[in-house]
């Protein structure tokens, strides 16, 4: 079954009408909020020969297989949670594992994406933007 993978804070407003436009359409949508890894939010997956990324993604309530996620819509979601008896260095450690683990498995999914983190950090950049611009045919002011 094809699904569309929506990452975005549990409280977004503008991913609710997204999701809402996309299920009236009968669209398979699994929604999650990276805050939920990985205490509500688990990710178990493997790559294959020939196969890509195998696994899921599984919430107190669903179960995704990576490989039937054919788009991600990705729009800013919560910073990771962990426990609160933990150190400064160590909710480092764990963000810097939990990123680059599902952020990882979820940036090699072989789909068509909305607003990938990295194109989204690129984009950040002042002179990528106004070389876009001016790539695009815009007049870009002097000053």
């Amino acid at each position: 079954m094809s699904t569309i993978l929506v990452i975005a804070a549990r409280e977004d407003w503008p991913t609710d009408r997204v999701v809402k436009a996309l299920t009236d359409r009968g669209v398979d949508v699994f929604r999650m909020d990276a805050e939920d890894f990985p205490q509500r939010l688990a990710l178990g997956g493997r790559i294959e020969d020939g196969n890509g990324w195998t696994g899921s993604l599984r919430s107190p309530y669903r179960r995704l297989e990576l490989g039937d996620v054919s788009a991600v819509y990705y729009r800013t979601p919560n910073p990771f949670r962990f426990p609160g008896g933990m150190s400064g260095p160590e909710r480092r450690f764990a963000a810097a594992q939990a990123r680059s683990g599902l952020g990882g498995i979820v940036a090699a999914l072989n789909c068509r994406w909305v607003s990938h983190p990295s194109a989204m950090s690129r984009a950040e950049y002042k002179p990528v933007q106004l070389d876009v611009a001016r790539r695009s045919g815009l007049g870009i002011p002097r000053r």
